[in-house]
């Protein structure tokens, strides 16, 4: 008996150690090359067509951050598998007042868009399948707080002009492209800037740069 005891309590030690244990969502399915949209909790993962060049399953889930200060972390697996073309991973933040970044398997910070401003959506691209941690660089608190129909933008009230019953799309616009109401558009037509470039609304956290509406990393020495 005791034995059998030891052995469960082995067990469930190992489960939680690979993340069975996780409440967390997820989702599971086989993939093949004609690529699919796949989608747990706030996570959304596009595979385009040609992507794969043979059916494997594939998991997108959420789980709890690796490092301090992330508010969520996206695992993709298998870890490591290489993409014939890159993949999309969107993920939603529920907070209008920050700026946001994305690092992946190596903590390095990753090139970053907005994919759904009405929906406070952002996106990345992987070559390979892994994970991305999200983190948030909070703005200045608006005082007195603002009135109904703003929301606060690093100190200032500004008009609240999100939508939150617009159309969504899938799959995932590709990069250089966001979604208005259910159509994919160039970044430049919703928030075009100097010269017909496009700008980053909002902008861009620290260590990333503005390049025509995508948040880059800054690679400068």
């Amino acid at each position: 008996m005791s034995r059998n005891r030891i052995l469960f309590a082995a067990l469930s030690l190992a489960i939680a150690a690979c993340g069975g244990s996780s409440d967390k969502p997820s989702t599971v399915q086989t993939v093949g090359s004609a690529g699919a949209t796949l989608k747990a909790g706030a996570a959304t993962l596009t595979i385009p067509s040609g992507a794969l060049t043979q059916n494997i399953t594939i998991t997108l889930r959420e789980a709890e951050p690796h490092h301090q200060g992330r508010v969520t972390r996206v695992e993709v697996e298998p870890h490591g598998r290489a993409l014939v073309q890159p993949a999309h991973v969107s993920i939603q933040v529920d907070d209008s007042n920050a700026r946001v970044k994305m690092h992946d398997s190596n903590d390095a910070l990753v090139d970053l868009e907005v994919e759904d401003r009405n929906h406070g959506v952002y996106k990345t691209s992987m070559s390979q399948l892994g994970e991305i941690e999200v983190e948030l660089e909070h703005g200045l608190a608006c005082t007195p707080a603002c009135a109904s129909g703003q929301e606060c933008d690093d100190g200032v009230c500004k008009a609240h002009v999100e939508d939150s019953g617009a159309k969504v799309c899938s799959p995932i616009c590709a990069s250089g492209q966001e979604c208005d109401d259910g159509v994919c558009k160039a970044h430049g037509e919703l928030e075009p800037g100097d010269g017909g470039v496009a700008a980053c609304v909002p902008a861009c956290a620290s260590g990333l740069e503005c390049d025509d509406g995508v948040c880059k990393a800054h690679h400068g020495g």
